[in-house]
């Protein structure tokens, strides 16, 4: 679908989730997101086609942020194109590269600790591992044409190293999954997974970024597109959630003196969240262990670390 002159999105769906990539067609050709392994292939390239490219017309490949439905494709990409150059932010750089390593350090990292975790092997959607050839910190531009070129925004909270891309010119924002309102919706409504970032302070703090910025469109990974008040209400929204974890998990708290694990605190939100399927709630650990490393720096709850799984109990005011 085209956005605007030289703006494309590019849609399939993941998981009954949306999925989108993004490609700016100028002197330069720039592909943000690749999508997991087989979507260069089964979408990006017939999309090409459509518009009388060819995947070679390719500059530059941008992953927004180290997950397998975001970078997956990029070992097709540079396969199938090897003069495309790909890119990341430098936070992600171990992760986009290396599949496994995104499933150790990434989705993984909770399992020793709090017994809880995703399959260990990397998926096969996840793609092959595959070098990048510049990262990025923010602060960029990446020029299509002469008059015409994105700024590369640095937006942590998800991940480290989280990128997004701005147009000045069209006053629109291309922010992957670095804002999440209430959760990722299924393609067809209502809720597909909860919210997945992991640092609750740079998430905030990215959120009052975006707001500072003019912007008349909002393009993400996966969440529909929003103009004019619909970014100012989604900001809101993802402001409201990260509320209600910490309203939820102190609740909790002070109603279990022995204390709660990372799997009860994520029933926990499940239920007061009310819409969150089955088979994704255990996803809502990477928000909750963000907040409870704040809720513990802030002297609001103490990790019993001697327990495994490790428990949190709350502190007297």
């Amino acid at each position: 679908m085209e956005l605007y002159r030289g703006a494309y999105q590019i849609a399939s769906l993941y998981g009954g989730r949306n999925l989108y990539q993004y490609l700016f067609v100028g002197r330069n050709t720039v592909l943000a997101d690749t999508g997991i392994r087989s979507t260069p292939e089964k979408v990006i390239f017939p999309y090409l086609e459509r518009l009388k490219l060819k995947p070679e017309s390719i500059t530059l490949a941008v992953t927004t942020h180290a997950d397998l439905d975001h970078q997956g494709g990029n070992s097709a990409i540079k396969r199938i194109s090897p003069g495309t150059l790909v890119a990341c932010g430098e936070a992600d750089r171990p992760l986009v590269e290396h599949p496994q390593t995104l499933y150790d350090r990434r989705y993984n990292h909770l399992k020793a600790e709090h017994g809880v975790a995703l399959e260990e092997k990397a998926s096969p959607d996840a793609g092959e591992p595959c070098k990048m050839d510049l990262t990025f910190a923010g602060g960029e531009k990446i020029r299509l044409k002469d008059d015409w070129s994105l700024d590369v925004l640095h937006l942590p909270g998800h991940s480290h190293g989280h990128l997004a891309l701005y147009d000045a010119l069209a006053r629109a924002a291309f922010t992957g999954d670095a804002v999440q309102g209430s959760g990722c919706p299924k393609a067809t409504g209502g809720i597909a997974i909860p919210v997945t970032y992991y640092y609750v302070d740079t998430y905030l703090a990215t959120i009052r970024y975006l707001e500072t910025l003019e912007l008349d469109a909002l393009y993400t990974g996966h969440w529909p597109a929003m103009r004019g008040e619909e970014i100012k209400d989604f900001f809101a929204d993802s402001r409201r959630t990260v509320e209600f974890f910490d309203r939820v998990i102190l609740a909790s708290l002070k109603k279990s003196p022995s204390g709660l694990s990372m799997k009860d605190l994520v029933a926990a939100c499940a239920e007061a969240a009310g819409d969150w399927p089955s088979d994704g709630q255990i996803l809502a650990m990477f928000p909750i262990k963000g907040h409870m490393d704040r809720l513990e720096q802030h002297g609001k709850v103490r990790r019993l670390a001697e327990a495994r799984p490790h428990r949190w109990v709350a502190r007297e005011a």
